[in-house]
C-alpha cells in the first residue's frame, strides 16, 4: 500500500467521537465515503494530544490496519467456495469439550 485516503465524515457530540472511514490505493475504491465508518475519541485516545494535524495522523495510522481488513473482505467476497462453506454453517449446532479449545499445561517433571 502506497497511499491511505482518510475522510473525517462527523462528529458525534454525545460521545464527542469524530467518525472517519478510510481507503487506499489497493482497496476496490479510492473513496473513503464508499467504507465503513468508525468512531475515534481523541480526548481518551490520546489525551495528551492537543494538535490536529497529530490527532489526524494518529487516526490515519489505525486506518492501515483497517484498510488491510477491507482488502482481504474484498478477495474473500470474490471467492464463491468460500463464501459457501461459511454459509453452509448456519444452523449447525457444534460441542467442544474445555480441553479441545484450550489445551492443558505441560506437565513438569
Amino acid at each position: 500500500m502506497n497511499k491511505l485516503f482518510m475522510k473525517i465524515k462527523g462528529y458525534e457530540e454525545a460521545s464527542n467521537s469524530l467518525i472517519v472511514s478510510f481507503a487506499s490505493d489497493e482497496t476496490q475504491s479510492q473513496d473513503p465515503s464508499d467504507y465503513t465508518e468508525y468512531a475515534y475519541q481523541p480526548m481518551i485516545m490520546w489525551p495528551d494530544i492537543t494538535d490536529p494535524t497529530e490527532i489526524q495522523k494518529r487516526i490515519a495510522q489505525s486506518g492501515i490496519v483497517l484498510v488491510g481488513q477491507q482488502k482481504i473482505k474484498e478477495a474473500f467476497v470474490l471467492n464463491p467456495a468460500q463464501l459457501d462453506t461459511y454459509k453452509n454453517m448456519v444452523g449447525q449446532t457444534i460441542e467442544y469439550s474445555m480441553s479441545e479449545l484450550i489445551p492443558p499445561p505441560p506437565s513438569e517433571g
